[in-house]
């Protein structure tokens, strides 16, 4: 009886000691979930069984392949994972509490440069050249997601590569096509694909357009226009300046002077601008091309939508007189047509913070999630998803095309520049100064200069 005793205590030890194992090994395949703070609702995730949950689900093939992704990368990496709309003071708070604490409430963060650009600088979001192989997609082709490269030898702020990615925030530079033609000039795309769209040549062209259409002694037509930090933007870009790219200002560089001659020469020199009317909220100059006596201004898909230049919703039942086209913005003297940026980064973010448990795993997920088109590219970009792009800046189908095609290559060459960010702390900055011609371009260079440097400090930490 005591050994029949002896061997039941042992089978119950035994026994206690496989079920304690196997519940122990049943925790360790729990799936992880994983957490992606954002500031808007995105679909899909873990949370939602239908593709009716997003509000947006139109039936395309594309929304149908971003549902189907979500049980793809649970199952691959054994997570769930789940989108948190913490709000944008939410997500704020966030980064500058949890992350400095050691214990980040999300394991990716979605963020615009004023959270991103501090955290990177300041070492809240992992860098990561020190998680990842070099063969890793964000590292080598950077077909699915890519880095905004701050100088310093990092990839802490990652970005979707996707069509809209590319070509938002762009600002070509657009013409009158029929003005160009009824003046015998050829087109400017022509120009620039054979090297020779430059400034010079781009002031000729205003000088031919600035005209008195109706003999009364006054100029009513002229070369160009534009709001004034757009042209600014544009001209540092395509001169191979900008003023605040890294910690140190460029604002007193010769490539900046230069930038800032040219627009001086615009108005006060050549005297082929539109007289600039002085605005708070910078809208007038970006419209008046509509009037159709503007030969050249600085354009967005989202100008030329906001008042249905094209009726591409049919809203409107009509449509300009004439055809914008789209043109790279000319060469300046120290720009390089192969090597000149052509887009201010702007737009979102994305980082993990240092402190992530298996960071590596957060980025495979992430990456995983941002491939929902399985690296076919068409489908992720395909005229039906960006068809808004294409319908709002023309009618001709062809034209359409074109300019499409103008602004994913502007958006193909961005330019880290926040010197926009930094302007409302330099006393007494306003490019108004060189429009009206009551300071000189190395005026403006010397008057400013250090109060730049002072407010590039101030942001970097």
């Amino acid at each position: 009886m005591k050994r029949f005793t002896k061997i039941f205590a042992t089978v119950l030890v035994v026994a206690f000691m496989f079920s304690a194992l196997s519940i122990g090994a049943f925790a360790a395949d729990e799936p992880r979930t994983i957490t992606i703070g954002t500031w808007w609702d995105i679909y899909y995730d873990s949370t939602h069984t239908a593709l009716e949950d997003d509000p947006s689900y139109t039936g395309s093939v594309s929304d149908q392949m971003r549902f189907d992704v979500v049980k793809a990368v649970e199952e691959k990496y054994n997570v769930k994972f789940q989108y948190v709309n913490l709000t944008y003071t939410g997500i704020t708070d966030s980064i500058n509490t949890s992350i400095l604490a050691g214990t980040p409430d999300c394991d990716v963060y979605l963020c615009d440069l004023t959270m991103g650009i501090p955290a990177a600088v300041n070492g809240l979001a992992l860098d990561l050249k020190t998680v990842l192989p070099e063969d890793a997609d964000i590292l080598s082709d950077q077909t699915v997601l890519n880095y905004l490269d701050l100088g310093d030898g990092k990839a802490c702020l990652m970005k979707q590569v996707l069509g809209q990615n590319v070509v938002e925030a762009t600002s070509p530079l657009a013409f009158n096509k029929q003005m160009l033609e009824d003046n015998n000039l050829e087109d400017p795309r022509d120009l620039y694909a054979r090297g020779e769209w430059t400034w010079d040549k781009f002031v000729e062209y205003c000088q031919t357009l600035t005209q008195d259409t109706d003999g009364d002694g006054v100029t009513d037509q002229y070369g160009f226009t534009g709001f004034k930090e757009d042209v600014l933007s544009n001209l540092l870009m395509s001169n191979g300046a900008s003023i605040a790219a890294g910690t140190e200002e460029g604002l007193s560089s010769a490539a900046t002077g230069e930038a800032l001659q040219f627009y001086y020469d615009l108005y006060n020199t050549y005297n082929v601008c539109e007289p600039y009317v002085e605005q708070d909220n910078g809208d007038v100059m970006r419209f008046t091309y509509r009037n159709g006596n503007i030969g050249f201004w600085p354009s967005a898909a989202w100008i030329a939508s906001t008042n249905a230049d094209y009726d591409w919703d049919g809203s409107v039942g009509s449509t300009l007189e004439f055809d914008t086209v789209f043109v790279q913005w000319p060469v300046g003297p120290s720009g390089d047509q192969e090597t000149n940026n052509a887009k201010l980064t702007a737009g979102s973010f994305w980082f993990i913070p240092n402190g992530v448990e298996d960071p590596e795993l957060v980025y495979n997920v992430f990456e995983a999630l941002s491939n929902w088109y399985n690296d076919d590219v068409s489908i992720r970009d395909d005229k039906e998803t960006m068809w808004w792009w294409y319908a709002t800046t023309a009618s001709d189908p062809d034209l359409q095309e074109e300019n499409y095609n103008v602004m994913f290559d502007l958006g193909s060459r961005e330019q880290f520049d926040v010197y926009q960010s930094l302007e409302a702390q330099v006393d007494g900055w306003d490019l108004e100064q060189l429009i009206f011609g009551t300071m000189t371009a190395a005026q403006y260079q010397e008057t400013y200069r250090q109060q730049f440097q002072a407010a590039i400090d101030a942001y970097f930490g």
